[in-house]
């Protein structure tokens, strides 16, 4: 199970780097549940409609910025916990963030997702 967690975290980066909203829905609606939630610090979202605005919005706010996966820490069962790091395109500068977040994935598809500062 752990190897199906893994690519569905870099799968789930992938999307938030997509700045193009028809295709990033898609990937977001094939890999979360109908009845996912992403609780995240600033927001929660739960459901296909409200994750798809919510990460749509938060990306229009990243603007260019790169929000990339940093690590696969640990994944076990159906669980996972990773780091990212948002990051300036090109730039060799520190991070201007970080953090880590964890996924459950129930059936195959991301049923929970939370998202740490640190």
């Amino acid at each position: 199970m752990s190897q199906v967690v893994e690519e569905l975290i870099r799968t789930y980066f992938d999307a938030w780097s997509t700045h193009d909203a028809g295709q990033r829905d898609a990937v977001l609606e094939r890999i979360f549940s109908p009845d996912a939630a992403i609780i995240d610090p600033d927001w929660t979202a739960a459901g296909h409609e409200e994750i798809l605005a919510a990460i749509g919005q938060a990306r229009h706010k990243l603007g260019e910025l790169d929000l990339a996966l940093t690590k696969v820490i640990s994944a076990h069962h159906d669980m996972a916990l990773f780091s990212w790091e948002l990051t300036q395109p090109g730039s060799q500068a520190a991070p201007l963030a970080t953090g880590y977040g964890t996924v459950i994935v129930t059936d195959g598809v991301i049923s929970r997702a939370h998202n740490f500062f640190s």
